[in-house]
This record gives C-alpha cells, sequence and structure tokens, in this order.
C-alpha cells in the first residue's frame, strides 16, 4: 500500500473518531437540556399531553442523530413540532430541546423559527414558567456554541498534527530517497573507480610484461648453446608468465566487479529526460546480459522520449527460475509503429512522428532486437495503453 493510501486511510479513521466524538457531545448536552425542561414539572401540572409532547420531543431530537434519515426529513420533524406548539402551548416545555438542533441546520430560518410557538404560549404561560424556558432556551445555545468550539479546535488540532506528520513523512521519505542516490553515487564511483585501475594495469603494465616475456623469449633463443644461461633464462620466463597470468587474472576480476546492473539502471533512470520507475528482483546475473539490459533500457527510455507523448516508463528487471525478464512500457497514447489515416488518394500515409520512428526509432529496435538474438533470448515488441518492449532471455540458453 502507498503513503498516499495510508494517509487517505488514516484521514478516514480520524474522520470516524471525531464524528463519534462529536456524536458524544451531542447526546451529553442533549441530555442536560433535557433534564432542565423536565424541571418544569415542579411549575406546570402533569397531564397527558405533557407525556405525548415528550414523546414528540425525544422523537424529533433523535431524528437528528440518525445520518441515514434525509435532511428534509429530519427538517420536517422539526417544524411539525415547532407547529404543535402553537397548536398545544404546553409542547412549548421541550422547545429548548428542539432548538439545540435547529441551532445545528444551515438554514437561518429553522435557526429562530423556535422562538414563535415560545411567544405564542406566552398568553397560555404564566411568567415564571416563561422565563425558566427561556433561560433553558439560553443554556441549550450556550451548549451548542461550547460544543461547536470545541469541535473546530479538535479538529484545527487533528488536522495541524495529521500536516505535521505528513511532512514529517515527507522528509524522511525524500531523507531515504537523498541516501539511496547517495549510496548509489558511491557506487558508481566505486565501479568506475575499479573500471579505471583495470584498464591502468592492463595497458601498462600488462604491455610491459608482455615485452618481458618476448624479450626473454628472444634471449632464450639467442642464448641457446649455453646451458646454463638457458635455464636460468627459462627460469625468469617462468616467473613473468606467472606474473603475468596473475595480473591479468586481477585485471578480469576488477573489470567484472566494476559492473552492477541495478546500479547502472538506477543511475540511467535518474539521468533520464522521462520518469522512470525501476523495479528489480535479480539475486545475480551475468555480466554479459547485463550490459545487454543497461544497453536495451536506454534505447527505450530514448525511444520514448523521441517518439512518444510519453512523461512515465516503468522498467521491471526480473528473475525466474528459468530465465531472466525485461520489461520496458511507457504510458504513451500513441502506437508509435501504426500508420497514420488514409490520405485523399486512399493510401496509408505516415505522420512526422511515425516517419522519425520508422527512420531512427526502427534502427533501434533492430539494435535491440539483434542484442537480444546475440544473447539466444527472445524480443517482442506490442502496445496496450503505452509501447512495450519485452526481453526474456533463457537461463540454459545464456
Amino acid at each position: 500500500m502507498s503513503q498516499a493510501d495510508t494517509n487517505l486511510n488514516l484521514r478516514k479513521q480520524l474522520h470516524a473518531k471525531f464524528s463519534y466524538n462529536e456524536h458524544m457531545e451531542r447526546m451529553v448536552d442533549k441530555g442536560i437540556i433535557f433534564l432542565v425542561c423536565g424541571a418544569v414539572l415542579f411549575l406546570i401540572p402533569q397531564t397527558t399531553a405533557f407525556i405525548v409532547a415528550l414523546l414528540l420531543a425525544l422523537t424529533a431530537s433523535a431524528l437528528q442523530e440518525i445520518s441515514s434519515v434525509p435532511k428534509s426529513l429530519r427538517a420536517a420533524g422539526l417544524y411539525a413540532y415547532l407547529g404543535a406548539g402553537i397548536a398545544f402551548p404546553l409542547f412549548v416545555t421541550f422547545v429548548p430541546l428542539i432548538a439545540y438542533d435547529c441551532f445545528r441546520t444551515k438554514n437561518w430560518l429553522l435557526k429562530f423559527c423556535w422562538t414563535i410557538p415560545l411567544f405564542a404560549a406566552l398568553r397560555e404561560l404564566n411568567l415564571g414558567v416563561f422565563l425558566f424556558l427561556m433561560v433553558a432556551c439560553l443554556i441549550s445555545i450556550v451548549l451548542f456554541w461550547r460544543t461547536t468550539q470545541v469541535e473546530k479546535e479538535r479538529l484545527n488540532y487533528t488536522e495541524l498534527r495529521d500536516e505535521l506528520r505528513e511532512t514529517s513523512l515527507a522528509l524522511e521519505q525524500n531523507n531515504r530517497d537523498l541516501q539511496e542516490k547517495q549510496d548509489v553515487e558511491v557506487q558508481l564511483a566505486t565501479l568506475a573507480e575499479r573500471g579505471r585501475i583495470a584498464r591502468e594495469i592492463h595497458d601498462n603494465v600488462g604491455h610491459l610484461l608482455t615485452r618481458s616475456v618476448l624479450q626473454i623469449e628472444a634471449a632464450q633463443v639467442v642464448h641457446a648453446p649455453n646451458t646454463a644461461l638457458a635455464n636460468d633464462l627459462e627460469h625468469i620466463a617462468a616467473t613473468v608468465h606467472e606474473a603475468f597470468d596473475t595480473v591479468r587474472a586481477s585485471v578480469h576480476n576488477l573489470h567484472d566487479d566494476s559492473f552492477d546492473l541495478y546500479t547502472q539502471l538506477y543511475a540511467l533512470a535518474q539521468n533520464s529526460p522521462l520518469s522512470v520507475n525501476l523495479e528489480y528482483q535479480v539475486a545475480e546475473i551475468p555480466d554479459v546480459i547485463g550490459y545487454g539490459f543497461v544497453a536495451i533500457v536506454r534505447e527505450a527510455v530514448a525511444n520514448a522520449a523521441k517518439h512518444s507523448d510519453a512523461t512515465v516508463v516503468r522498467v521491471s528487471v526480473t528473475e525466474y527460475p528459468a530465465f531472466w525478464q525485461l520489461v520496458a512500457h511507457d504510458n504513451g497514447s500513441k502506437n508509435p509503429l501504426k500508420r497514420g489515416a488514409r490520405g485523399e488518394a486512399g493510401e496509408q500515409v505516415l505522420n512526422a512522428r511515425d516517419a522519425r520512428f520508422a527512420q531512427s526509432g526502427g534502427m533501434g529496435l533492430a539494435s535491440m532486437e539483434e542484442r537480444v538474438r546475440t544473447l539466444k533470448g527472445v524480443f517482442r515488441t506490442d502496445y496496450d495503453k503505452g509501447f512495450r518492449v519485452f526481453v526474456s532471455i533463457p537461463k540454459e540458453r545464456a
């Protein structure tokens, strides 16, 4: 799973967590408001209408906490209760509970319409009950404001923490990339130095030893009648030959160690004009095949940059029990191997990009195919949401 998917899942989990916390906060607020509204029992007589008002108020308030209920239906429940409060003054007893849900809506008309049944019932209620209900409504508003502010601060804090965490993760990823790039550059420098030393030994020491061998052999021929001197020269020749063989083996070892396929491909990807995504799953591969893979990838990336509108090339090198596989797949939207539309005369014509590919890109494909054939492998090209080069080298043939 990518880092973006991880961050998205984390955000979803945090959103669900905060929704649950906000829901619990609202339930506590409504519990407090309900207890305050219940205290009005000491000021008015208990009747059946009071029980009906209690049940309807709880139902209308509970609807607001069910997210699966449509918003229009939830708003209709509030309007219905407030309308009943106008018709039956005793229903205003639980208007503070309804007022809390009214303030949660974005409709400004609904935010303050709870005042209508409250003032409409003023002529039916004594002043003490009216003032008590007004205080209860104020408590409801204060609780709503407090819960809203707490949730905003909590959400801001969480977003800030998430941003800091994402920034920290991004910095860690950048550090890892820089470290990997530095390691590759060090590896490239090491391999280049090994190659330079191998060339220096081959070009200088190797030639000197070769000349010494030739001079000793010439001296052996000249001084063949002198048995003692010929024996001494033979011993010297054997020593020089041994030294020559040792130097040659060392040069070959240095040269073999101066090549690493992953390092070469990584450097090629970093210096490419396109974005190259490298997938490397190889334990061991012969250098001769590695050199061929590097040349093929370089040519495939160059073709994608020259003859296609591709922006990304995915390079995959995989080792299987019986073969090594190389796939270079770009995201170009046009098939460079496909001829253009038919002209006015009814014959197919090539556009400028196809013509360039036929001249230069075709030669590049032929060169890649020739390399693969030399390695006794299989070379294929096709187009599937981008131009693709497929190479397979059987291990038994290699």
